[in-house]
């Protein structure tokens, strides 16, 4: 096939959503199918020795196995590069996976790896039982404090790690400023780019070597797929492969499917739960019932002016820490109607977790409460209900939290 529009304007990233780098001009057939096809097949047939040789030696160009790629997951993959900016992009059975693939890659007996202190509670727990197998030391900072970060970086790490927006406060790293320096003592960076999407900011832009997802949340956006993704601007994608292939992560082919079709809607379900989100929060954050809203859109948050430079949109994630501890946060959520208790995010619908007891559940509480994840946390994941719907739902629920709203 050859590809239409080179040479053209870059697209937007709205339309790389949609159609990838390229559209596709057809085939040696008349008509071909608008919706990739979903190749359910676990194995590949060749029609010579000959030629089956010539792919598994990498001669030529195919597949085998789909635990070593698959058509349906190329597709997705070179949409999810497209969209980051990167020059490759790998699916993985999730999240967790991927992010264990980028560990066990780029890390060796001996090394450091530099996170920020924030992360989500699965992340930290994953790397507080990998590292010390690998022989791997870990190094855990507040990567905004200047003194902090370079007194850290002079320890001479070979990885940079950290998300941004974080998860559940939504603290926003300088992306671009923390990418630099790690680039300067010569250690690789990896973000987290989970909460705001590839609509909302590159972190290849600034520079970072590995961009990584859980696609089961805003990606896929309809709550029914679980995989993780890597996009990459170096030359680490036959290693990754490798480890995907061999811990037997790769990514089912249905699911890849399903991705495709959320991606389409990326960029509209994205910046409408941001602008819903916006709204939400600017209200909520004036509630007698809320101590602090967790949001970088607002005016005063910590964040805001980082965000302002570095984001297209502040995101569809909002955190509220009520004044009277988990009494109350308990309360609000029995107290909701329309948004549901659940602990993922990104999708369609409103969802509210409680971080204490769920994505960060595995923390020891003082840790917890030194990272400001408080008994009376509560997330917010905004979905695509009108607005004045969800408003009027958490101010009904914070009445009956603790006495009637404003």
């Amino acid at each position: 096939m050859t590809p239409r529009g080179a040479g053209k304007r870059k697209r937007e990233i709205a339309t790389l959503a949609i159609h990838g780098s390229a559209d596709q001009a057809g085939s040696d057939s008349i008509g071909v199918p608008l919706t990739p096809p979903i190749v359910q097949a676990s194995t590949f047939a060749f029609e010579t020795p000959e030629e089956m040789i010539s792919v598994f030696e990498g001669k030529k160009p195919g597949y085998v196995y789909s635990r070593y790629g698959n058509p349906t997951l190329s597709i997705v993959e070179e949409k999810l590069a497209a969209l980051e900016g990167g020059s490759y992009g790998l699916l993985f059975s999730s999240g967790l996976a991927a992010i264990h693939a980028v560990l066990w890659h780029g890390l060796k007996t001996g090394d450091r790896i530099l996170t920020s202190r924030d992360l989500y509670g699965g992340t930290i727990d994953l790397m507080s039982r990998l590292l010390p197998r690998l022989g791997v030391e870990w190094i855990r900072v507040d990567i905004n404090d200047e003194e902090e970060y370079q007194a850290a970086l002079s320890e001479g790490p070979d990885l940079v790690y950290f998300e941004t927006p974080t998860n559940p406060l939504l603290r926003i790293v300088d992306g671009a400023r923390a990418t630099a320096l790690a680039h300067g003592v010569g250690a690789r960076v990896a973000v987290d780019n989970t909460f705001a999407t590839p609509i909302l900011q590159n972190p290849i832009e600034w520079g970072a070597d590995f961009v990584l997802h859980s696609a089961t949340k805003y990606l896929g956006g309809h709550s029914d797929l679980v995989l993780g993704a890597v996009v990459g601007r170096g030359n680490d994608e036959s290693g990754l492969e490798r480890v995907r292939r061999d811990h037997g992560a790769s990514a089912d082919p249905f699911a890849a499917w399903l991705l495709n079709r959320g991606l389409a809607t990326l960029a509209v379900r994205v910046r409408a739960q941001a602008a819903t989100a916006e709204y939400l929060v600017e209200r909520l954050a004036r509630h007698p019932r809320v101590e602090r809203a967790h949001y970088p859109g607002l005016d005063g948050d910590p964040g805001h002016a980082i965000a302002a430079r570095q984001m297209r949109g502040y995101g569809g994630m909002f955190s509220l820490t009520l004044r009277d501890g988990r009494e109350a946060a308990v309360a609000l959520m029995s107290g909701l109607r329309l948004i549901r208790l659940a602990t993922s995010l990104g999708g369609v619908e409103t969802l509210v977790s409680h971080p204490a007891t769920s994505s960060h559940r595995m923390l020891p509480p003082q840790e917890r409460e030194d990272l400001g994840i408080r008994e009376g946390t509560v997330r917010f994941s905004v979905g695509l209900e009108d607005r004045e719907d969800l408003l009027a739902d958490i101010e009904e629920a914070l009445g009956e939290a603790g006495g009637e709203g404003r």
